[in-house]
């Protein structure tokens, strides 16, 4: 009988395996060409989305009472002390929108992004709101402020399966055994770092499965911000956000040239050849040289940059 049911459960999980990939793979996705930082705001109708990003960009995205007034993904740029911020709206969520029109302009834009801002009513069950959109997101395989699974698949030649650090693998071998078959892994060291559920191993394997930094915004109430729990408040939001994703500026000097006006903005704990990829975009990287407080130098490409720092990549 438990054969039976864990042959009935793998199908079930290779029936719902193929249900994501073709919801991934459907309709037509209205991508917003990225420009810096891009950061998505989801949220309920009617929390005030477009409100939000007119105010702080100055575009003039349609703003009413009507639900679903804003049917694709629509950008807005701001602006904090040199450092820029791409604001992407999408459409409204709402039970049952992965089934809709809509799913396709949604989904691909959230996953794009850098980074998401859950927008709610504060005159409305905050917690509820912020629940069903992380559930929402959670079902497409898209995880808030979640780090990767720590578990390492090697595939081999032969040898069947083999598990590393078996003490943190948390369920049944059988269970794990049928998430790799998912993947036509038949053959692989499976190594864990720390606590590995099956969930887990098929989001480490599954290349739709993303992993985003997340903001709630509360708009329509007064308050003080804290973390990661903003309050919309007009152009102060912006610093907010700086903050809240952990941002800083970086700016960009060309051999015997000006330092740029305009920064690249990345997170903390960026490093210096991750910026200087950025700016090369495929060319080979010789050298990268950092000013700071006053002083320059040759640094490698794993120095961790600040806040402010200004580096002339050759």
């Amino acid at each position: 009988m438990k054969k039976q049911l864990l042959r009935k459960l793998s199908e079930l999980r290779k029936e719902l395996h193929r249900e994501k990939q073709r919801r991934r793979g459907s309709g037509t996705s209205y991508l917003v060409p990225k420009q810096g930082f891009q950061i998505t705001l989801v949220g309920p109708p009617n929390t005030g989305k477009s409100y939000i990003i007119n105010t702080l960009s100055g575009t003039s995205i349609r703003s009413t009472p009507v639900p679903f007034e804003t049917d694709k993904p629509t950008p807005g740029m701001v602006e904090w002390n040199g450092g820029k911020l791409q604001l992407v709206e999408v459409p409204s969520v709402y039970e049952g929108v992965e089934d809709s029109k809509y799913a396709s302009f949604i989904f691909p834009s959230i996953r794009a992004s850098d980074g998401v801002v859950i927008v709610v009513d504060g005159r409305d069950n905050v917690k509820e709101q912020v629940r069903f959109v992380i559930k929402l997101l959670e079902d497409a395989d898209i995880f808030l402020n979640k780090k990767k699974p720590p578990v390492k698949i090697e595939r081999q030649p032969s040898g069947g399966i083999k598990f590393v650090g078996e003490s943190f693998f948390i369920g049944e071998r059988e269970d794990f055994l049928d998430v790799l078959s998912l993947f036509n892994i038949h053959n692989a060291t499976v190594t864990a770092f720390g606590p590995v559920t099956p969930s887990d191993l098929y989001r480490a394997l599954d290349s739709g499965s993303v992993f985003l930094p997340a903001a709630v915004l509360i708009n329509f109430v007064e308050g003080d911000n804290s973390g990661k729990v903003l309050y919309f408040r007009g152009s102060q939001t912006v610093e907010d956000l700086f903050r809240a994703f952990n941002l800083i500026r970086v700016y960009t000097k060309p051999p015997r040239g000006e330092v740029s006006k305009e920064a690249i903005v990345v997170r903390k704990g960026t490093s210096a050849g991750e910026v200087a990829e950025k700016i090369m975009r495929g060319k080979e990287i010789r050298q990268i040289k950092l000013y700071r407080n006053g002083q320059q130098k040759l640094i490698g490409r794993q120095e961790v940059l600040e806040d402010g720092d200004i580096i002339e990549v050759r």
